[in-house]
């Protein structure tokens, strides 16, 4: 995720976590429904990791086993057409639901057989520090408050608990993350851009590569390595009273060099000036390496100029 959006996901966790913990317009009924229906969905959409997750109890010891003893009962992934919640009773934190589910079946083909069945589903639920949890699941008989043993809900701690313990600190945090995200952003946009950009030699005037290397220059790195990524400078220098326009400069790089970019933009010269840009390349094998056709492209005194130099041979090791 970009770090923009990052730092401002943070801010409004620790908003929630600081002003809002622990409010909840749902009643209880209503919680102990969706989680149900959270559940049997998740069933129905074979997510038996998030179902095992909703539950803490001993009708089921693994994963696997959610999936096994639904399956055993005729409910498979996909097969609940409908579920209806029949009963529900909430006492303290303790709560029973009966939902029923219409459930489809299918031939030894495969296909799938018309009408429904329908199967109930015996839920006992548990209010904890997480919210309501299932504790319990069958299929015989309905489950009952009488004689229900609480169960020990482990309530370990979680990223909002961190984050709304050091809430003063992640603020701060989260502004300065803000701010570089931003900062960060533009720039990676301005690279984007700077990247998208071509060169443009339509209507140009062929000029002499004699008089093109006169104000351009190649300086190599020295020490230049396989696999090591690696420069070469790029100079132009402005000898003249009227400034080069749109000078750029593109070229072509075998099989031998990986480059960043290919062309190089180096605007506007001034008289007198002299600009610097870089070609970053890594080399792939070891001898001698060449830029091939070096295409210089610049508007001087409103005619647009090109010119191919020579190429540029870098001596790897």
């Amino acid at each position: 995720m970009d770090l923009r959006y990052s730092s401002i996901v943070i801010i409004f966790i620790v908003v929630v976590s600081v002003m809002g913990s622990g409010c909840s317009s749902s009643s209880q009924e209503e919680a102990v429904s969706d989680m149900v229906m959270t559940f049997l969905n998740a069933i129905n959409d074979g997510d038996f990791n998030t179902a095992f997750n909703l539950y803490q109890g001993k009708d089921f010891l693994a994963v696997a086993s959610v999936e096994m003893i639904f399956s055993n009962k005729g409910i498979d992934p996909g097969s609940i057409k409908q579920i209806e919640i029949t009963a529900l009773n909430v006492s303290g934190n303790l709560a029973v639901v009966t939902a029923d589910c219409s459930v489809s079946s299918v031939d030894m083909m495969g296909n799938e057989r018309e009408g429904t069945s329908s199967i109930p589903v015996y839920f006992r639920l548990q209010d904890s520090d997480l919210g309501w949890i299932i504790t319990r699941v069958a299929f015989n008989e309905p489950l009952t408050l009488e004689g229900a043993d609480l169960v020990d809900i482990e309530v370990a701690s979680t990223p909002i608990d961190v984050i709304a313990n050091n809430a003063p600190i992640i603020f701060v945090l989260a502004i300065a993350m803000l701010g570089s995200g931003l900062y960060l952003d533009k720039k990676d946009k301005a690279k984007k851009k700077e990247n998208s950009r071509t060169v443009d030699t339509s209507g140009a005037t062929p000029i002499q590569k004699e008089s093109i290397a006169q104000y351009v220059r190649f300086v190599p790195a020295q020490d230049i390595t396989v696999g090591k990524l690696t420069s070469v400078d790029v100079w132009v220098k402005n000898f003249t009273q009227q400034p080069y326009e749109n000078f750029s400069m593109k070229a072509k790089f075998g099989t031998a060099l990986d480059a960043e970019k290919v062309n190089l933009f180096f605007d506007t010269v001034a008289p007198g000036e002299t600009v610097k840009r870089t070609w970053v390349v890594k080399p792939k094998v070891a001898g001698w390496a060449s830029i091939e056709e070096p295409t210089v492209v610049f508007d001087y005194m409103g005619t647009k100029y090109i010119g191919v130099l020579d190429p540029v041979w870098l001596q790897v090791q």
